[in-house]
C-alpha cells in the first residue's frame, strides 16, 4: 500500500395561571444548573483551583449565589474545599474516571485492540482518540513518550484527557471527514478561518475536496505544525450504523523511509479499528442486557 501525503394533540384550552410563574421558575432552575455544570470547564492546566470571586465575576453572579453554586458541587464531591473560598476538583471525578475505564466501549475495545499493534510502537506513538463537542479528545496512548530522530528526542505532548482542535491533526482529520455531509457543511460557515488555517481549504470546494480524499484514502496523513519532524497518520472508527465514534492516530518521524513503512502500518490499524467497531457492538449489547 502507498500512501501519498494530503494535505490536508395539543390541549387548547387556555393554562391555568399559575403555570407562567412554574415556567419561570423552571427555566431559572435550569439556567442555576446550567452554571453550576459549566465552573467544571472553568479548570484546566493553569487555573487548577477556583476561588468564590472569580465564580462571581465570570458568571455575573452574587458572592452569595457563587458560593451555593460551589458548595452544590463540593456536597457532590465534584470539588473540592481547600480553604476558605478555594476550591479544586474533587474525588467524585477520580470515581468517575475509574468507572469510565472499566465500561466505556471505545475505551475497553480501543485498549485491547491497540495491544495488538504494540509491534508497531517502537519509537512511535499510538493514540486512541474521540470527538468531544467541537474537539478531539485523546482517551488512551500507548508507545513511546518521545520519538527519537538522529539530531534529537521529540517528546510526545499528548495522553489521557488532552483535547485536540478538530481540525488540527491527523487524528481529528480523520474524524472530521466522516461526520455527516450537514455538520461538515455547518462547520465551514462557522469555522472558516481554522479550516484555512488548518490547510484544509480557503472555499467550499477546496475544504469538501480535502475531505472527500480522506475518506478515499481511508487515513489521514498530517505533519506536525510547529514541529514539522514529527508527522501523524489516522484511520477513522466507523460504527456499524456508519457513525464515526473515534480514530486510532499513530505519532512517528517525519521522513521518506517512515512513509514507506507506514504504507504497510496503516493497514494494520485499519484492521483494528474495525475490529473496535465490531467489539463496541458487543459490548454495548451486554450492557442493554445488563441494564434492561
Amino acid at each position: 500500500m502507498k500512501l501519498e501525503k494530503v494535505a490536508l394533540t395539543a390541549d387548547d384550552s387556555a393554562p391555568p395561571l399559575s403555570s407562567e410563574p412554574k415556567s419561570a421558575e423552571r427555566e431559572n432552575s435550569a439556567s442555576s444548573s446550567s452554571k453550576i455544570l459549566n465552573i467544571l470547564d472553568l479548570f484546566n492546566i493553569d487555573r487548577t483551583t477556583l476561588h468564590v470571586q472569580d465564580v462571581a465575576a465570570l458568571f455575573g453572579v452574587s458572592q452569595s449565589t457563587a458560593y451555593r453554586y460551589l458548595k452544590e458541587l463540593s456536597s457532590a464531591g465534584f470539588l473540592a474545599q481547600l480553604g476558605k473560598g478555594n476550591y479544586s476538583l474533587g474525588p467524585k471525578i477520580v470515581e468517575l474516571e475509574r468507572l469510565l475505564r472499566l465500561t466505556d466501549p471505545l475505551f475497553v475495545a480501543g485498549t485491547l485492540a491497540m495491544s495488538n499493534l504494540q509491534q508497531y510502537c517502537a519509537n512511535r506513538a499510538l493514540l486512541l482518540c474521540t470527538l468531544y463537542n467541537d474537539r478531539v479528545l485523546c482517551i488512551y496512548k500507548t508507545g513511546a513518550d518521545a520519538i527519537r530522530t538522529d539530531s534529537e528526542s521529540m517528546p510526545i505532548l499528548r495522553d489521557r484527557g488532552t483535547p485536540f482542535p478538530l481540525f488540527q491533526g491527523a487524528g481529528s482529520q480523520a474524524i472530521l471527514a466522516h461526520l455527516p455531509a450537514h455538520t461538515i457543511k455547518s462547520l465551514y460557515l462557522s469555522s472558516q478561518e481554522a479550516i484555512a488555517d488548518a490547510r484544509l481549504g480557503s472555499t467550499w470546494k477546496e475544504f469538501r475536496d480535502k475531505l472527500s480524499q480522506i475518506r478515499k484514502n481511508g487515513y489521514a496523513m498530517h505533519t506536525g505544525k510547529i514541529n514539522t519532524k514529527m508527522l501523524g497518520v489516522a484511520v477513522p472508527i466507523v460504527l456499524q450504523s456508519g457513525e464515526v465514534t473515534g480514530s486510532l492516530l499513530m505519532l512517528t518521524q517525519n521522513t521518506s523511509e517512515e512513509i514507506d513503512e507506514l504504507g504497510n502500518i496503516v493497514p494494520q490499524l485499519q484492521a483494528q479499528a474495525t475490529a473496535i467497531s465490531k467489539h463496541i457492538v458487543v459490548l454495548q449489547e451486554a450492557q442493554a442486557a445488563r441494564n434492561p
